[in-house]
């Protein structure tokens, strides 16, 4: 029997729209949520595929009290959600935006809760839910602040989740912690310091992203859960000054 996944972020490019590729390419329907930013590229992937394979509803995740209402007209079964986008502002610490710091927040870490918790009524028994975070999650930011604890509490909020969800419904949730990823929010100067930096020495792919989300919600992770999952090339675990230290010392 074919199943069924939602994917918040299928219409936007980068590994939103791969994840929602690859799924319909294992054989799934994809039910994709979408801004209304994204809306061209929507009306290109619906004129792709059938409705039988994928079905876009736009969402506006500053209209919390709307996106409850576009998950309750889901009238289908679903194995699974995955939520695969982001928003990402600068913050000024010296005029300090909390309305700003809301939207990222509410888009984020509000948008994907309240969605999984209304999916959870219509989710299957053994279901699988993946968020994908950043590694911003895992150290102090600069400037996205917001940005970064947005997603260090969604990395909480899964373990939260599979705690409620894992005996009964047999749900599990994880989360894929994205390093830096080629099509994701490219900005020049920074992607060249982070190849630098990063041991594979290259910047990530959407479809590694993709790939590692598919395999979550796979019966081959049955046994994981409450987990997040980093696809960074091995980037967390560097540190700057050392790695300067050492090529200093080979000079």
């Amino acid at each position: 029997m074919k199943k069924t996944y939602v994917v918040n972020g299928a219409a936007h490019p980068g590994f939103g729209e791969t994840t929602a590729r690859m799924i319909i390419q294992n054989g799934s329907k994809v039910i994709g949520l979408y801004e209304k930013e994204d809306k061209d590229n929507a009306e290109r992937l619906a004129s792709e595929f059938d409705a039988d394979m994928l079905d876009l509803v736009c969402i506006d995740y500053n209209r919390l009290s709307e996106v409850r209402e576009k998950i309750s007209l889901i009238d289908v079964e679903v194995d699974g959600f995955v939520n695969a986008c982001f928003t990402y502002e600068m913050d000024d610490l010296n005029n300090f935006d909390y309305e700003l710091a809301e939207t990222i927040f509410r888009a984020n870490y509000h948008a994907p809760m309240l969605i999984a918790v209304e999916l959870k009524k219509k989710m299957k028994k053994g279901a699988s839910i993946v968020i994908v975070t950043s590694t911003e999650s895992e150290r102090g930011s600069f400037g996205g602040i917001s940005y970064a604890a947005s997603k260090a509490a969604v990395h909480n909020m899964i373990k939260s989740l599979a705690c409620n969800w894992g005996k009964e419904e047999q749900i599990r949730v994880n989360a894929v912690a994205a390093g830096w990823i080629g099509g994701e929010m490219d900005t020049d100067g920074p992607f060249a310091v982070s190849i630098d930096i990063t041991p594979l020495g290259r910047l990530g792919k959407p479809e590694e992203v993709a790939n590692t989300v598919c395999f979550l919600l796979s019966d081959k992770a049955s046994f994981i859960n409450a987990q997040t999952i980093f696809v960074d090339g091995g980037y967390l675990c560097v540190d700057d000054i050392a790695k300067f230290e050492y090529e200093d010392a080979k000079k």
